[in-house]
């Protein structure tokens, strides 16, 4: 893999070196930026002289790391003569091969390469370099049923240790560097690349902060900016929206247990600390979501009242009226223990943006000096505790914008994206560019050039046309590289439209990327002797075919997904469909043959793994298609879009012309479920 050469800057109000590749990324930049590495080294040989000279740091920061310091230092994990456990060509959890095992490795690989760091010691750096290349030379896969959560959780301990040794003098050599890139990617990404929309928000929350790690290590802007999207606008449980759940702080886990609601809040907090050491502020995501899930969970663990508001999460098993858990009041189990995980908010949210923190910080008081917590790097007062920045003036362009979501409406496109900021100053942009092109290699054009926020509606667009959008911050010392860019179109491409068919509790939507179908609907079922879903379609006259790859995510795990011709969009309308049936996930021939009567599945097929895994979980994508000759509808599926199973035929009268789709029905009661789909084809259209 060749990888982009850097360039060096020094930030002269700090004193700090940092690298910046030419991708954009800033190096050192995942848990620990260079200045934090700095602040750290300088905290503890500064306490030993002030301690000698009789002083103190004016806020006691200094002191206050250096005694978390001798925790750090104290543990058998950060020792230069740890004896390896692995390494293994696999390990996996449920069933557990080796989980303990890499889990030793991984967090002495971290806390050798932080010791290094801040000791200067070639011991401490030898140590997490032998662990690395014994590692990355033998694992080959990780698995389980817990896949996702042990890889997101152990994963962003290697790439850490991994991104300290690279970036500093540690005598690891470039081509070692290298090989850990495409084991980060060919080993660990495989396994949590599509999060885990099954789950709680905590292996969701798991799988973000590793890929976004993995992003920044290889230097690869374009899965950081589907990271960023993802934490911002992602389906599933582990987006910031859907772990805190509510304004109020209440979170996805709050009903669960505590520690599991601590344990989401954690790994997305490491996430939003990568973000921001990146120029990105999703810490400040939804007016500072994240500080309001820590503030709420902090205060119930102190003994405080917390407002509860029943929630059902997305994938339809837990909350209020869960299929698998029915919670109706927020948890006490583990209530009162907390996780090493409260110094790096507040250091955030008090310290950076001066903000109101006072849950968090009586938290703190309590439990400072942060130790050890094994799903998390933990230390948190070494590493994060620091004083309020020096200056509020920028010392370089703002990080490059990122997590853009477009959004159709009736006058144009609207669209969105993460705020940049100048991480340590911890200023804001002062403005954004927003560009524009018909392709998406083609000339960009600006479209509007002073935005104080992160957002845009551009109404100067043709309905049905695809546009191609980057965006670039600004502030006094200059302007950052453009963003990722994001392809949206004006509305459904041409000849499609989109409707609720039925009498939906939440209105759906539908968004195309000139690749990929994406919908988000509502609905109680396709079946039964009315519809209710989504529906994105277009005109079919006479005989023909579609064609669809269903593609992860799907949030709801009672998503009906699949292909449809119906003959009109009433809610009892006639109808075959070809449709993915949960929770064990078979392929069927579903169809209504007259208006208002019942509905009939018709060749029930299993889906085999490693399609679906644990009997109920869809992890990969699926073909499906439906046929028309005449009366007679006929479906099929197909592991690879090549060779095709027949599922059934069947008969139904209905008109010449069809309307022809793709459904999103989540089976749940005012929760959506967000259904991909790409590889569409209609074949003999009417306009």
């Amino acid at each position: 893999m060749k990888l982009c050469p850097t360039i060096c800057l020094v930030l002269v109000l700090t004193g700090t070196l940092s690298c910046l590749a030419q991708s954009g990324f800033v190096h050192p930049g995942l848990l620990h930026h260079s200045e934090d590495l700095n602040r750290m080294r300088q905290a503890v040989t500064s306490n030993s002289v002030e301690r000698a000279a009789g002083v103190r740091s004016p806020d006691n920061t200094h002191a206050e790391i250096a005694i978390a310091f001798r925790q750090l230092e104290e543990s058998p994990y950060s020792r230069a003569d740890y004896r390896l456990r692995g390494p293994f060509s696999y390990w996996g959890r449920k069933p557990n091969r080796h989980s303990g095992e890499a889990a030793s490795d991984a967090t002495a690989a971290y806390q050798n390469a932080l010791m290094w760091a801040i000791t200067g010691k070639q011991a401490h750096a030898d140590k997490a370099m032998q662990i690395l290349n014994a590692w990355k030379k033998k694992l080959e896969r990780v698995g389980g049923v817990d896949g996702v959560l042990a890889a997101g959780l152990q994963g962003f301990r290697f790439v850490n240790a991994a991104e300290i040794l690279r970036h500093t003098d540690s005598g690891w050599s470039e081509t070692d560097a290298q090989d850990a890139e495409r084991w980060f990617l060919q080993v660990w990404h495989p396994t949590i690349k599509d999060y885990a929309h099954f789950a709680n928000g905590n292996w969701e929350t798991a799988a973000l902060q590793t890929k976004m790690a993995i992003a920044v290590y290889c230097n690869d802007r374009r899965l950081f900016e589907e990271s960023v999207r993802y934490a911002a606008n992602g389906c599933g449980n582990g987006s910031i929206a859907h772990t805190v759940v509510h304004p109020t702080g209440q979170c996805q886990e709050s009903t669960r247990k505590q520690h599991y609601a601590q344990l989401g809040l954690g790994l997305l907090s490491n996430a939003a600390e990568v973000a921001w050491n990146q120029g990105v502020d999703l810490y400040g995501w939804k007016d500072n979501r994240i500080l309001k899930g820590f503030e709420y969970t902090a205060a119930y663990g102190l003994g405080k009242d917390v407002p509860y508001h029943h929630y059902l999460d997305r994938t339809g098993k837990y909350g209020f009226g869960g299929r698998h858990q029915h919670y109706v009041a927020i948890s006490t189990v583990s209530r009162g223990n907390f996780r090493p995980i409260f110094e790096q908010p507040y250091n955030h949210y008090a310290k950076r943006r001066g903000l109101d923190t006072p849950n968090l910080a009586m938290v703190i008081a309590r439990q400072r000096p942060e130790g050890y917590g094994g799903d998390h790097p933990s230390y948190g007062t070494v590493t994060h505790a620091r004083s309020a920045p020096v200056s509020t003036k920028p010392v370089a362009p703002p990080g490059i914008p990122a997590g853009l979501v477009a959004r159709s409406t009736d006058l144009g496109i609207r669209l969105t994206w993460v705020k940049s900021v100048e991480p340590v100053s911890c200023t804001d942009a002062e403005h954004y560019i927003v560009q524009r092109a018909k392709q998406p290699n083609g000339v960009y054009l600006p479209v509007a050039t002073e935005l104080s926020k992160p957002e845009f509606h551009d109404q100067s667009v043709e309905k049905g046309e695809l546009y191609f959008y980057t965006v670039s911050a600004v502030n006094g010392v200059g302007e950052s590289a453009p963003s990722w860019a994001l392809a949206a179109n004006a509305g459904m491409p041409k000849g499609w439209s989109a409707a609720d068919v039925g009498n939906v509790g939440v209105p759906g939507y539908s968004e195309f990327n000139g690749t990929t179908f994406s919908l988000e609907g509502e609905g109680s079922d396709v079946g039964g002797t009315a519809d209710e879903f989504h529906f994105a379609w277009k005109k079919l006259q006479g005989d023909g075919v579609i064609t669809a790859r269903i593609v992860q995510p799907m949030s709801s795990q009672w998503s009906k997904p699949g292909v449809m011709m119906r003959a009109s969009l009433k809610s009892d309308s006639p109808h075959a469909s070809v449709l993915l049936l949960p929770p064990k996930w078979s392929g069927a021939l579903v169809y209504r043959d007259a208006s208002g009567k019942d509905t009939f599945a018709a060749g029930v097929t299993k889906i085999p793994e490693p399609f679906v895994i644990n009997e109920n979980r869809l992890m990969k994508p699926y073909w499906i298609r439906l046929t028309r000759t005449g009366s007679t509808f006929t479906g099929f599926m197909s592991r690879d879009g090549t060779t095709w199973q027949k599922l059934a035929s069947a008969n139904a009268e209905m008109p010449d012309t069809l309307y022809v789709g793709l459904p999103a029905c989540s089976q749940l009661n005012h929760v959506t479920t967000r259904v991909t789909y790409d590889h569409v084809s209609v074949t003999t259209e009417a306009e």
